[in-house]
Order: structure tokens, then sequence, then C-alpha cells
């Protein structure tokens, strides 16, 4: 992404974009060529001390495509994608208006070492990601995943549990920060009614920046 320190985040709002937006893209570039995953992904709060690292699941046939089952050092790059739309600038104001349409966004892009888990921590990583995801949309009688279940582990066998240690990210949340208090308010105004999640990212982008506005 083109680096603007105005829409720059750092490890504490990619962290909470990570925990709002668990649904990311694996990419990586084996020898055959780029291959890209959608999966599950969560902080590993088992190694919080250790800095930002991920723990996730491929199933076998897309780690093999990955080029993870053969030995050696791997790396993916994940991306974590939060609330985005389309910005009209029929809806700038003063002096922001007439000019082009944008599109606001927030986004991370992290550049991961991948460690792939034995078959005990492939079992617990997937229980905590059954756990979790349980917990949130299935909160009355959800499921739990019994790791001791040989119909489980059998199952388990078709998937790979990954550790990702983030050594790099590139993240932004572009919210119209570059734009007058009264054309923000304008595309406020347009997002509560067609696009409320995105007004209220935009809601925190301008309390993160208003410290900086008044400095």
């Amino acid at each position: 992404m083109q680096p603007n320190p105005l829409y720059r985040i750092g490890e504490a709002e990619v962290r909470d974009l990570v925990a709002r937006a668990p649904w990311m893209l694996l990419v990586s570039h084996p020898a055959s060529g780029p291959v890209a995953s959608p999966s599950p992904v969560l902080l590993d709060d088992e190694h919080e001390g250790d800095g930002l690292v991920l723990v996730t699941h491929l199933g076998r046939a897309d780690a093999r495509l990955h080029g993870l089952l053969e030995p050696g050092e791997h790396r993916m790059l994940v991306v974590a994608q939060g609330e985005h739309g389309y910005i009209s600038p029929s809806w700038y104001v003063g002096a922001d208006a007439g000019q082009i349409p944008t599109w606001n966004f927030e986004m991370a892009s992290m550049t991961c070492d991948v460690e792939v888990l034995d078959a005990d921590a492939n079992m617990r990583t997937l229980r905590k990601l059954v756990a979790h995801f349980e917990s949130r949309y299935a909160p009355e009688g959800g499921v739990a995943l019994d790791i001791d279940d040989d119909g489980n582990r059998g199952m388990a066998m078709g998937t790979v549990g990954l550790r990702l240690r983030v050594r790099s990210f590139d993240a932004k949340s572009k919210m119209s920060q570059n734009k007058s208090a009264d054309t923000r308010a304008s595309v406020l105004a347009h997002l509560d009614a067609s696009h409320p999640a995105l007004a209220e990212r935009m809601r925190v982008a301008d309390r993160d920046a208003a410290p900086a506005r008044e400095a």
C-alpha cells in the first residue's frame, strides 16, 4: 500500500483489526506460482510476549499448494481487511467539492514467518478456533471440539495448523482524515444511512486524529 503517515496505524490498532476481522487472506509464492487462501485467524494469546503472533489452519490440500508440507523455512503475507466502502465526491462540501471519488478502508498486510504445527498443537488450535467462533455466533448451546475424540482427531488430519509470527506489517485506516470537518460530517451523514459500520470506524479514526489536529 502507498505509505501515508496520515492513515498509518500501529500494532495496537492492528491487533484490534485482527480481532474484529478474523477472516483473512493468506498469500504465498512457492515455486509453482502465487497462491491465496482465505482462513479464520486469531491472535495467539499463548505467545503474548513475543510480539504480534497469529494462529490459523488450512486444509491439507491448500497447505500443499502453498508449499508448506515441504521442508524448509516458509513465509506468508497475511491480509486483514476491516470495514470499507465507496465515498462519493457528491458528499464533499466547501473546498473539498469537485474532488474525485475514493474508497475508505482499513487494512493490514502482515509479512509472517510460518511455523507448521504438529498434530497435537493443530488440535489445540482447532479447539481454540471453534471455541472462539461458537462463543461469538452460537453462545446458546454452541458446540465444543473434543480433542480427545478419535473421530475429531481423524478429521483434523485433513488440516494443517499454522503459527504466524509477524515480522513486519503495513497497515492503514483511510477514513477521510484528509478532508475538512464539514466534509467529514457530510460523509458521516451519508454513511450513517448506507453503511453504519463504516461510519462508526470513521468516528473512531476521527477521535484518534483529534489530538494531532489540535497539537
